[in-house]
């Protein structure tokens, strides 16, 4: 086959160089000289037979047919990517990669990953906790689980299970208060959420309950620091089941009232297509499944 190609660490160093319009920039991402970086474009101009910037004496710019190589060469090295991400996770054995939101990991999964290593021990685990929306299309990431409607496009979202809203606090706050009806939450200090407007209103409302004033004694930016708020005794917390069954199992909290209501999200697991047919996905959804920390609560 004629040499058609320019080698791929030329294409790298023109990308980077390209994209910051910048040689001295380029060369600290890729971790070479300037001079290095300008030697290697002037290698890769030669190679094409024309010039990809415009030299000045404070820099340089892409001019006209560099623009135009940009585009396909970003393309082709995003390509590039791809594919070497889904042959590595075909062939090779990697561990399992999954991303999720902080409670759901502490509370639904690390109590029992034992008893998965134990039935699995050939598949090895990473877990990356965080509330930001992975985009599995991009990150290295195997396996989300998520909260949401389902309809992320580019990946498979298979629905776990519904979440119920419930009105959690301390054994002892109840025993306090003597909580035995949901109409008694505007009698109580109430713990709120930030990044949720009138959480408290919005779940008496799914209840039905007539209730115009609460008493906001507490507000957290994160909902897993409210519950700690909760199990602290400093007020009512809103917390989602069967996601939190663990802090209920360990009597850290307890469900003085008998009632919920449906949360606005399902619990969904989230992969590549390319991913449908692997075996360690499919196993840790199927033990996710059935663990018996996801039960719904009679």
């Amino acid at each position: 086959m004629s040499k058609k190609l320019p080698p791929l660490h030329l294409l790298s160093i023109f990308e980077a160089s390209a994209r910051h319009e910048n040689f001295k920039a380029a060369s600290e991402e890729l971790c070479i000289t300037p001079s290095a970086v300008s030697h290697q474009v002037k290698s890769l101009e030669a190679f094409l037979g024309f010039e990809l910037f415009l030299r000045k004496s404070r820099g340089v710019s892409l001019n006209s047919a560099g623009k135009v190589y940009l585009h396909y060469v970003q393309q082709g090295l995003s390509k590039l990517e791809q594919g070497t991400k889904v042959v590595s996770n075909k062939f090779s054995n990697p561990a399992l990669k999954i991303t999720t939101f902080p409670t759901m990991a502490s509370n639904a999964i690390i109590p029992q990953l034992g008893l998965f290593q134990q039935s699995h021990p050939e598949i090895d685990i990473r877990i990356e906790t965080g509330m930001q929306l992975t985009d599995l299309r991009y990150d290295d990431s195997d396996l989300a689980i998520r909260l949401g409607n389902g309809n992320w496009p580019g990946v498979i979202s298979k629905k776990l299970m519904s979440l119920q809203v419930h009105a959690l606090c301390s054994p002892e706050f109840a025993k306090q208060y003597q909580l035995k009806s949901p109409e008694q939450i505007a009698d109580v200090p109430l713990i709120d959420l930030s990044n949720m407007d009138n959480v408290w209103q919005m779940w008496a409302k799914e209840l039905a309950l007539d209730i115009k004033d609460f008493k906001h004694k507490l507000t957290f930016s994160h909902y897993e620091a409210s519950l700690q708020a909760a199990e602290q005794g400093l007020g009512l917390a809103l917390a989602v089941l069967p996601v939190e069954n663990q802090l209920l199992e360990r009597n850290l909290l307890v469900s003085p009232f008998a009632v919920s209501a449906p949360y606005f999200k399902d619990l969904y697991a989230v992969y590549r297509e390319e991913d449908e047919d692997r075996h360690d996905i499919l196993c840790f959804i199927d033990w996710l499944i059935r663990s018996p920390l996801l039960k719904v609560r009679s």
